[in-house]
Parts: structure tokens; sequence; C-alpha cells
């Protein structure tokens, strides 16, 4: 398991990546992806060393993120990168500390690559995504 990425909600992606581009030399990791099954807008922006901020916009009030923007935006969850999603999925719920809350969908801003994600019994949100195919 490698930390694959790490999300933020915010109202304006392309504001938020401008700022965060000039304030911590960050770069933009692509372009904008429409994920209408996840009900967002996502940027990725590379943090240098392979290591990647998720950006997040809702695409309207309905979106899963309009929750946590009108709570105030910010970070929203970390996303670990794992070989066998199915086999990790039923290993966390059979230690019965975290449920899946979104089973394993196709994600168009990660090539098609499966994600997932499952709810802590400490209330964090926790994204896996599965390896791509060597």
């Amino acid at each position: 398991m490698r930390l694959h990425h790490i999300s933020y909600v915010t109202a304006d992606l392309e504001k938020k990546a401008a700022s965060l581009c000039e304030l911590f030399g960050f770069r933009r990791a692509g372009d904008v992806v429409v994920d209408e099954h996840q009900g967002v807008r996502i940027l990725c922006l590379d943090m240098g060393d392979g290591h990647l901020l998720e950006l997040l916009e809702p695409l309207g009030k309905d979106s899963p993120v309009q929750r946590h923007l009108d709570s105030g935006g910010g970070l929203y969850h970390l996303c670990f990168e794992v070989d066998r999603l199915d086999e990790t999925l039923r290993r966390i719920e059979q230690m019965g500390e975290a449920r899946v809350v979104k089973p394993a969908a196709e994600a168009p801003a990660f090539g098609g690559c499966r994600v997932a994600f499952v709810v802590t019994s400490d209330m964090d949100l926790v994204e896996f995504v599965e390896a791509a195919p060597e």
C-alpha cells in the first residue's frame, strides 16, 4: 500500500490550482476531468517526487463533496494505491473497523483504474485505487 494522493475540496479548481502552484511551486499534472459518477470536476497537481494533490470541485448541490465544501472545504481524504483492490476491501471489512461506502468503479481521472471508498470507525474517509496492470 502506497500513498497515491491527498484530496482537497474547493469551490473553484482553477483559482485554487493557480494559488497553490504559485505559492508552493506545484505543477498541473493534467487537464480537468469531469467524473459524473463521483459528481465532481477533478484536477491533479504534482507536488513533486510523484506525490499528487487532487483538487475536487462539486458538479452541483447533489455532489457528494458539496457538504464538505459547505462546511469550509479543504482536506477531504487520503488515497492509497493497492495491487489487489477487491482483496484489500474484503480484508478491511472483515476487520470490522471500516465499511465500504462506494464500491469499486472505474475512475476517469486515473486512467480508468478502479477506485473504492471506505469510512473507518473513526469516520475517516479513505480512497483506494488499484494499481494499473504492468
